[in-house]
C-alpha cells in the first residue's frame, strides 16, 4: 500500500496531467463521439470487464464505426467496422503503426523486448526484418514437409477413443515451432519445454490485461521505489522466468546439429547486432505465439463441426470428390475452394484475437471531421469487424458459402498495416493440412456422458445425455478460444483409419533431415 504523502502527491501529478490534457483537446477539432465521461476518470468506471469487445460492438451500433473513450488520461479511438480499421490502420500505416505504452507487460515484465508490444522505430524494424526473413509467405511454403509430420501425428492421435483434442492441438502447434525455432520436436506434448511456455504465456497475459494495473493508466507510478510498487516485484520474477527459457531455449537451438531459425537469425546482420537476450526474444516470442493462436484457431474450428453438422458434410462431400481414399496433402489445396472458404470463416466466426491489439497514432489526424491526437490508443475491434452485420449476411452463422459466392469480402484475423502477425502465413497451412485431414478421416459429433436420474418408481437409473455446447462461451484476454466442451471424433470407416496408421508408421521421423530439406529450398540460408 502507498502512503498517505505518496498518495496525495501521485493524484496531484494525475490530476495536473489531466487537466493539460483536457486544455490541449479543448482547444482542438472534437474527438469522434462516445459514452458521457466523468471528470478526471473519463470512461474508467463503463470499462468493460468481461468480452470487452462484444461491449465494444453494441457502441458502434450505437455511436457510429468510429468512437472514442477516456480511461483516465489515455485517450481511446474504437474501430468497430473493416472500413475504418481500413482507412486508418493499412491506407494511413506510417502514422498507426506504433504500440501504446504498456508498462506492466511491456516494460516491467518484457523489458521492452517483445516485438509485439514494440513502439515503431529502428528497434522492432530490425526485429520485423529477422522474423520476416523466416515468415514470409515464400519461405512459409518450405515447412510444409514438418507441418505434413505433425498433422500425420495429429490425426494418427484422435484414433484413440476420448482423446484430449485440446491438448493435441496444443501439442501439434508447439512441436512445429518448436522444432522450427530450436531444432527438435516435442513429440509427447507433456516436455517441459511446453509446460514452460504455457507458464510463460499465462504470465504474459495476465501482465497485459487491461485494467488490472493503476500502472498502466498511471504511468508515473512506476517512478516509484521497489518497496512502494510491488508490480515492479513481480515483473522482476517473471521476467526472469522468461528470459531464461527464451536464453536457454536459442542455446539449444544454436547447439543443435540441424538448422533451425535461431541458427538464422543469429547469421544475420541485424542478429549479430543484438544481446543474446535481445535476440533470444526474437525467436522466443514467435515460439509464444505460435504455440497459442493456432490450436486456438482449430479448436474453434472443432466447435464449428459440432454445431453446423451440414457444413462439416458438404466440406467431406468435396474432399471425397477431390482426393477419395487417398490421405490428403498439401498438393490438393488448390482444389479445395469449399475448404478454403471453411479457414476463412473459422477465421471470421471467432477471431482468436477478438479484441485486436491495439495501435498508436504518431501524429494528429484526422477521420470523418474527428480529430485523431497524435498519442492516443487506436484499436480495430476484430469482434464487431467480423461480425458486421452490413457486410456478412447472417454474421452469426458459420457459412464457408459466403466466401464463394463474394470473395471480395474483407477479412483481417491477423491484423492490419505494419503490424500484421508475420506468421500469418504458416498458420494457414497448419489449418488447411490439419482440418482437411481430420475431416477425411473422421466425423466430428456431440459426446455423450452418464447421469444418473431418479425414474418415475422413484430409483436411482443410469441416463445417457448429449453433452451440449455453446457457441459464445469463449474464455477472456488478449486472445480468446472456447470454454472446454466434450466432442467424439468418430472415423469415418476402418479403411481411412488404417489409412491413418500407415501414414504415420511409414513417416519419415528425422528432424534433422527435413530440417535440412527446409535450409536447402531457402536457399541454403
Amino acid at each position: 500500500m502507498l502512503s498517505n504523502d505518496v498518495f496525495v502527491l501521485v493524484s496531484a501529478i494525475a490530476l495536473f496531467l489531466w487537466l493539460g490534457r483536457l486544455l490541449l483537446f479543448s482547444k482542438s477539432r472534437r474527438l469522434p463521439p462516445g459514452p458521457p465521461r466523468l471528470p478526471i476518470i473519463g470512461n474508467l468506471h463503463q470499462a468493460p470487464q468481461v468480452y470487452p469487445w462484444r461491449v465494444y460492438q453494441e457502441w458502434t451500433k450505437k455511436y457510429g464505426p468510429v468512437y472514442s473513450l477516456q480511461y483516465g488520461m489515455n485517450t481511446i479511438i474504437m474501430l468497430g467496422t473493416y472500413q475504418a480499421a481500413h482507412d486508418l490502420l493499412n491506407k494511413r500505416s506510417h502514422i498507426y503503426s506504433s504500440r501504446p505504452r504498456a508498462v506492466m507487460g511491456g516494460e516491467c515484465l518484457s523489458r521492452g523486448l517483445r516485438t509485439l508490444l514494440m513502439p515503431y522505430g529502428q528497434q522492432w524494424r530490425n526485429h520485423q526484418r529477422l522474423q520476416a526473413s523466416y515468415l514470409n509467405v515464400r519461405i512459409s511454403q518450405s515447412y510444409r514437409c514438418l507441418q505434413d509430420l505433425e498433422s500425420k501425428q495429429l490425426v494418427y492421435e484422435f484414433l484413440s477413443p476420448g482423446v484430449d483434442f485440446v491438448d493435441r492441438y496444443h501439442r501439434y502447434s508447439s512441436s512445429l515451432i518448436f522444432a522450427l525455432a530450436y531444432g527438435r520436436r516435442l513429440p509427447t506434448g507433456d516436455e517441459p519445454e511446453i509446460k514452460a511456455i504455457d507458464e510463460v504465456m499465462k504470465n504474459f497475459l495476465y501482465a497485459a490485461r487491461v485494467g488490472t494495473w493503476l500502472v498502466d493508466a498511471v504511468p508515473v507510478l512506476n517512478y516509484l521505489p521497489k518497496f512502494l510498487a510491488p508490480w515492479r516485484r513481480l515483473g522482476d520474477r517473471l521476467h526472469k522466468l522468461e528470459s531464461t527459457l527464451s536464453i536457454n531455449n536459442m542455446t539449444q537451438g544454436l547447439n543443435s546439429a540441424s538448422w533451425n531459425w535461431s541458427k538464422h537469425v543469429k547469421g544475420m546482420k541485424e542478429g549479430r547486432e543484438m544481446s543474446t537476450k535481445e535476440l533470444a526474444y526474437d525467436v522466443g516470442i514467435i515460439y509464444e505465439a505460435g504455440s497459442d493462436t493456432t490450436s486456438m484457431a482449430l479448436e474453434i474450428f472443432t466447435l464449428a463441426m459440432l454445431v453446423y453438422p451440414d457444413v462439416m458434410k458438404k466440406a467431406q462431400a468435396e474432399i471425397d470428390s477431390q482426393v477419395g481414399d487417398r490421405y490428403p496433402a498439401f498438393e490438393d489445396k488448390d482444389f479445395l475452394p469449399y475448404m478454403d472458404a471453411m479457414i476463412k470463416e473459422v477465421l471470421r466466426w471467432r477471431p482468436v484475437s477478438a479484441g485486436g491489439i491495439p495501435h498508436a497514432v504518431i501524429q494528429d489526424d484526422e477521420y470523418l471531421g474527428y480529430h485523431i491526437p497524435a498519442g492516443a490508443t487506436v484499436i480495430g475491434n476484430h469482434w464487431s469487424i467480423h461480425l458486421d452485420e452490413d457486410v456478412y449476411k447472417d454474421p452469426y452463422d458459420f457459412n464457408p458459402d459466403r466466401w464463394i459466392e463474394d470473395p471480395s469480402l474483407p477479412l483481417a484475423p491477423f491484423g492490419f498495416g505494419r503490424r500484421i502477425c508475420t506468421g500469418q502465413h504458416l498458420a494457414r497451412n497448419s489449418l488447411f493440412i490439419n482440418m482437411v485431414r481430420i475431416l477425411w478421416a473422421f466425423d466430428i459429433t456431440h459426446a455423450y456422458e452418464s447421469v444418473m436420474e431418479i425414474d418415475e418408481k422413484g430409483r436411482r437409473v443410469e441416463v445417457w445425455r448429449r453433452c451440449e455446447v455453446d457457441p459464445l462461451a469463449f474464455t477472456q484476454g488478449l486472445n480468446s478460444k472456447p470454454m472446454p466442451f466434450k466432442v467424439e471424433f468418430k472415423v469415418r470407416s476402418p479403411e481411412r483409419a488404417q489409412i491413418v496408421r500407415e501414414q504415420w508408421e511409414s513417416a519419415d521421423k528425422r528432424i534433422d533431415v527435413l530440417l535440412e530439406s527446409i535450409r536447402a529450398d531457402m536457399g541454403g540460408k
